[in-house]
């Protein structure tokens, strides 16, 4: 029997969809499209539960259920009712409907939903949210097309359920290990950050080093479709498993002056079971020396928007220069996230922007950091 083929989408956050891209073809599956905010790809349920168990940058993993045209909202309600909603969502479950409208004469939000969750009661009896589970469902209007897709992944993916201590401002876990990627780091290699904050960087590239993948520990939405294959889940944990690497092959260093940071690190490692993976320090990097000759270092130092507002933070790019001129021009790779301009000239050196993305609201970029010729 011919295995069932969907479409599915990898939700990305804008600026990391080349390293998502790449992650799916490192996985054995192919991309098909690459566009703003994600990745398209097509396969089966494999295919799916790999993406959602393995991918470091996706945020959410969604499937194309259908694209239909509709101008009225009769016509949105009867073909609407046409789709196999009974492949994702059980009897009794609530859903959570999203609707985005752009260029299409079906503008109200509200009624577009009304009509969609009247179609999946035709379809499926009357939802009546009984169930514990929600299912979310996204619509997506433009130029009179409905794009309908249901989420796989539940949670936003990000949230790998380690972080359970944070400091102020801290970096996604999908923005951290996008980073990493695009500093084509795999743990052949010391790593270094310098300003750990809540341990992210270090922590993802921990993960990445030793081969885990970052959705072992969590619970996906497909886990509550009708015909949700456990087997097949439990399969590709035993072979994720085997895959894993039993220790780093390179020492992995995060440091912070702020130890209550430290101890935020320390609880977080602690959570995700890489106690012996990383080595923490209390300290300022004014005074680190390196211990081997080459690396990576890594860090996301404050920008001024939020963080340190009020303080002068010319004088920790600076001192974040000298460090990095001293000890890191030679051997190491060196990259920062912070603006693209104003703040990192103060570091004495040149930079390439390797990625640009958001932060936080704030428009900042992971700059490689080249010694000034």
């Amino acid at each position: 029997m011919q295995k069932q083929l969907n479409y599915y989408f990898v939700v990305t956050a804008p600026g990391f969809e080349k390293v998502c891209a790449q992650e799916l073809i490192n996985l054995g599956i192919q991309p098909i499209k690459v566009i703003r905010g994600g990745v398209e790809f097509e396969g089966g349920l494999r295919e799916l539960y790999l993406a959602n168990l393995w991918l470091r940058t996706a945020s959410r993993i969604l499937v194309r259920l259908a694209d239909v045209a509709a101008r009225d909202f009769p016509v949105l309600f009867q073909r609407l009712s046409r789709l196999p909603w009974g492949r994702f969502i059980k009897p009794g479950s609530a859903c959570d409907i999203r609707v985005a409208s752009l260029s299409s004469r079906l503008t109200h939000t509200g009624r577009i939903a009304e009509v969609c969750q009247s179609a999946i009661d035709k379809c499926m009896g009357d939802q009546d949210g009984s169930g514990s589970v929600t299912q979310k469902v996204y619509l997506r209007m433009s130029d009179n097309r409905c794009q309908v897709s249901i989420d796989s992944s539940g949670d936003h993916l990000h949230r790998r359920g380690y972080r359970q201590i944070r400091v102020a401002a801290p970096l996604r876990e999908t923005l951290a290990a996008g980073c990493l990627l695009a500093c084509e780091y795999d743990g052949s290699r010391p790593f270094l950050d310098m300003m750990a904050g809540s341990g992210t960087f270090a922590i993802e590239a921990a993960l990445i080093a030793l081969h885990q993948a970052p959705g072992k520990r969590r619970n996906f939405a497909f886990m509550d479709w009708p015909k949700y294959r456990s087997g097949l889940w439990q399969q590709l944990l035993v072979e994720a498993q085997r895959e894993e690497k039993s220790s780093t092959q390179a020492p992995i260093l995060a440091i912070d002056n702020n130890p209550k940071a430290i101890a935020a690190v320390q609880a977080n490692v602690a959570e995700v079971g890489l106690e012996g993976a990383i080595k923490l320090s209390c300290g300022n990097m004014q005074q680190l020396q390196p211990q081997v000759a080459d690396g990576l270092m890594i860090c996301n130092p404050p920008y001024g928007e939020r963080l340190g507002k009020n303080a002068t933070l010319e004088a920790l790019y600076n001192d974040l220069g000298k460090v990095c001129r001293r000890y890191f021009s030679t051997g190491w790779k060196g990259a920062i996230v912070c603006p693209e301009s104003g703040l990192v000239k103060r570091t004495g050196l040149s930079s390439s922007p390797l990625l640009s993305f958001s932060n936080g609201g704030i428009r900042v970029a992971l700059l490689e950091m080249l010694e000034k010729s």
